[in-house]
């Protein structure tokens, strides 16, 4: 693959290089999560990070 210029690339060395850059990402976000011991989210149904607002959509 030509890593210099992805203009060169194809179509598919493109999506192969995408893959591997998520790859590398999603393993070092594993590997942190077992070292810090990183607790999964337990409560799927709850937004903690959005912000409250009440039944006419203004802020609470």
């Amino acid at each position: 693959m030509n890593f210099t210029d992805p203009t060169k690339m194809t179509t598919d060395q493109r999506l192969e290089e995408a893959a591997a850059i998520l790859a590398a990402g999603v393993r070092r976000l594993a590997e942190k999560r077992k070292m810090e011991k990183i607790p999964l989210d337990k409560s799927p149904g709850t937004r903690p990070y959005v912000r409250k607002t009440n039944r006419t959509g203004e802020r609470a």
